[in-house]
Formats: structure tokens, sequence, C-alpha cells
């Protein structure tokens, strides 16, 4: 490895990054992929192998990979570890997806790190090895993980699991996660749940327990056998680990949460807070809370206690996840993408609310079965506006216009030129006793926060679960 290049400011390290291939921006064909964990082999060798020694949890599968990250970080945060995160994509900053202790990453620690993989980078792609800006960012997160002395680390796959660069050979693995896994990217995953989920489950490795969401009796029979394969323990959410709702979010009162009730590895836990909204979150944290407690096993501690629970969960949100950014009417932000996420989003805005009143701010990318959550979600609302935004791969408005008018007739329709109009419009459409739900896509949403929210410039939204940071969204985030 040789000695890390200084780079002017932060600024100048994104600008670089952004010179590598970005599959998020436009998919390459899956022959891209194929390759992906040789490059990033490659660069975590040049890089002097930033990841060994951390122990890791590994965490794939179509929704709630990221709320999952975050919740079970959160509660080895609370135990007193120092703790990385790595997820994809962001809503608002790219530093969101390089947590520490429950935090983005700070620009100086970012840039440090950039400066010593930058560099590594660039001589791989001058010898015609060029890595991918996901495979740079996650060089980037494990560099910076081993700078701040990270003692456990939670990673989201990107894509798949397979062939993600974060399925890395010689990672320390304590477990491997699967949330809820249906039809997405078929275009390079497969096109049946089976073809999928095995993709997936890639990540399980021999010896290796593995803690799964419930899933279709086609992805279960994936993951026994693979397990079983492997020899690895398999646990899964409803049977080895338990999670129960013992109060739901009450109606227009999202800041109450809900109360869980759990129990795994001779350890149970009452009324525990939940600040997240809906009956997935809880699904999301029973298994976040399965995945923490076989990472504080490997590293031969008990179980998290019941205050370590409330105190990483009790406040803890995440931009995009169902977050309300304002009353009179409700406006809600949510990053549903697929027609799963739409489904868990339209079942909690009828528990969260009472409105029958909304409007639908939608915006998609092509490759997305956009009717599907269309279906799914248009018979909730009275109106809708479509909107592209600022992505190649946004659908055209006059697409979803055209379905919309003709699956659904008795919906108003409007068609916007950016976000920031559709939200304009949304607003005139819908009375101080409405709702408005902005949701199809991560990008439409950190567009639409960043109107919401003009005066945070970007600054990323994550709030920690400790007593020692502020909770008052007026107030500046701590930065590490």
């Amino acid at each position: 490895m040789k000695k890390p290049s200084p780079l002017p400011d932060y600024r100048e390290a994104l600008r670089l990054l952004d010179t590598f291939s970005n599959s998020e921006s436009t998919l390459p064909p899956p022959a891209f992929f194929r390759d992906g964990r040789d490059r990033m082999r490659r660069l975590l060798e040049r890089l002097g192998q930033p990841h060994l020694g951390i122990p890791a949890v590994h965490i794939a599968g179509t929704k709630g990979k990221g709320s999952v990250t975050h919740l079970a970080g959160a509660v080895l945060t609370a135990a007193g570890f120092k703790t990385g995160l790595y997820t994809s994509p962001h809503v608002e900053n790219l530093r969101e997806r390089i947590g520490l202790d429950g935090l983005p990453i700070g620009e100086r620690a970012f840039s440090e790190a950039a400066a010593e993989v930058l560099p590594e980078a660039t001589a791989m792609r001058e010898a015609g090895q060029a890595p991918s800006y996901f495979e740079v960012l996650t060089g980037i997160a494990l560099t910076a993980f081993r700078n701040a002395g990270v003692e456990a680390m939670f990673l989201e796959t990107g894509l798949g699991g397979r062939l993600d660069a974060t399925n890395i050979q010689d990672l320390r693995l304590a477990a491997a996660g699967l949330t809820s896994i249906s039809l997405d990217h078929e275009d390079i995953l497969g096109h049946t749940l089976a073809e999928i989920a095995a993709e997936k489950a890639e990540i399980i490795r021999p010896g290796i327990p593995v803690a799964t969401a419930p899933q279709a009796e086609e992805v279960n029979r994936v993951i026994r056998t693979k397990a079983s394969d492997c020899q690895a323990p398999l646990l899964t959410v409803g049977r080895e680990i338990r999670g129960e709702v013992r109060r739901r979010n009450q109606p227009d009162k999202p800041e109450e949460g809900q109360r869980l009730e759990m129990a795994v590895r001779r350890q149970v836990y009452s009324d525990i807070p939940l600040a997240l909204p809906g009956r997935h979150q809880a699904e999301n944290a029973t298994l976040a809370l399965g995945l923490a407690d076989l990472l504080l096993e490997y590293l031969d501690r008990e179980p998290p206690g019941s205050l370590i629970l409330k105190r990483a969960w009790r406040e803890l949100t995440l931009p995009a996840r169902l977050e309300v950014v304002g009353r009179s009417p409700w406006r809600v932000v949510d990053g549903a993408h697929n027609p799963a996420a739409a489904w868990a989003a339209a079942e909690t805005l009828g528990e969260c609310f009472t409105s029958r009143n909304a409007t639908l701010v939608f915006g998609v990318a092509a490759d997305k079965n956009w009717r599907l959550m269309l279906r799914i979600l248009l018979p909730k609302f009275r109106q809708a506006v479509f909107t592209p935004f600022n992505s190649p791969r946004s659908l055209k408005t006059g697409e979803l216009s055209d379905f919309a008018a003709r699956e659904f007739p008795g919906v108003g329709i409007q068609e916007a030129a950016d976000p920031a109009q559709a939200l304009d419009r949304a607003g005139n459409a819908t009375p101080r006793e409405g709702l408005i739900l902005v949701t199809g896509s991560l990008y439409l949403a950190g567009e639409a926060l960043a109107v919401y929210r003009p005066g945070r410039n970007g600054q990323p939204a994550m709030v920690p679960n400790s007593e020692q940071f502020s909770l008052d969204p007026g107030s500046p985030r701590k930065s590490l």
C-alpha cells in the first residue's frame, strides 16, 4: 500500500469518485457484475486488507436491508462498541452510506479514507482493471472503519449477494442476515423468487449462523438448502427469534411510535419502544435483534439488556422510511421502490393516519415494476402528481399518467416537470386535514427532502439514539 495522497477537500474527493463507472445511475449489462468481486479483491489487496480483523455482519435481501443494518448497528453502539455501518443508496448525502457509531461519517474522515483509496483505484483503472463507483466507495468505507478503530461492522449488500462487492471472501463474518426477499432487479438477479433468493443466499458461509426474516415458501426452500449445505445454523423470525407488536402506532400520532415484546437466546424483552412506524419495521427490528445478538455471542458477550434496546431504538429515525416532515397537511416521504415496499407503505399509512383525502407524489425508475406499485398505491389516493427525478433511469411521466388514467379513472392526475413543482402542486391540491405521500424512489425522496427542508443543505439526517446527542430537529448533528 502506498503512502496516502492528500486531497484538497471533501468535494474534490467526491469529484474524483464520480469519475468511476456508477451502475446506480445507469445499469450496465449483467456481464459487468461478474468481475466485481475480483476487482474488489484486488483493490483491498492494494489497500492492505482494511477489513481484516473486524467482526462483521453481512445483510442481503430485497426490502428492509438498510433499516435492519441501522437497527442492529444501534444495538452494538448502545452496548458500548465502536460500530461501522455501510449501506446504500443514500437519500440526501453520500456520507449517509458510511456510519460511525450511528452517525454519518464526517467530511474529514471521508477525505482521509478517500486519499488512501482513490490513488489505488486510479492505478487499477490505468492498468485496465477499473473498479466501479460502488467498489471504490466500499473500499473507502472499509478504510474509514480501519482508521476509526471500529470494533464491529454491519455491511449491506448493494445488489444481490453472490457477485456483490461487499461479499468479501476473507471477511471475519460473525453472522449473515436475510431480510424479506421479493421480485426486484429481475434482469440481473433472475425472474423467479427462487433465482433471486439463490443470488442473495450466497452470503451464507460454512458454519456461520444466518438469521432470516419470514419468507415465501419458495424462498425458504432455497435458504434452508443453502444453510444445510454450509452447515450454517439457521434462525428465523417467528421461531428462534420472536417479536410481537404490543402497541401499534396510534392514528395521527406518529411521534409516539410502537411498543414491542421480543425474545432471543434466553432473553425476553417487554415494552421495547420503536420509533420507526409500521409492522414491517417491527419485523425488521426483530431480525436486527437476532443479528446483534449473534454478533455479541461471537464476541463472547451476553445478550443485550432491555435498557440497551430502549436506548438504541427509542428515537432512532431514518431518512425516507415513512418519514413525517410536516403537518397540516401531513407530509410523508418514503423511499419505497418495489412492490413489496409499496405494499408496506400503503399498509402503514392506513394504520398511522386517519385522513382519506390524500395525494400521491410518485416518480420511479423505468426498470422497476411500477405498474404493480401503482396498482397497490393508487386505490388509497384521491389525486396523484407524477414527476421525474434527476436520474437517467427516471421513467417519463407520460407513461405513468396514461396508465393511471386508464386503470384508475376516479383518481385526479397531474404531471410536473420536477419534484419541486410536484410538491407545490400536491400542496395546492391537498386540504389541511389531508396527507401527501412522496414515494417511488430514494432519488425522488432525496430531492423531496431537499425541498421540504431547504435549510439543511443536504446534511445527513440519521438520528442516533443516545442521550449524548441532541434530538432537536433544528439543532446541528454531531459529525464524527
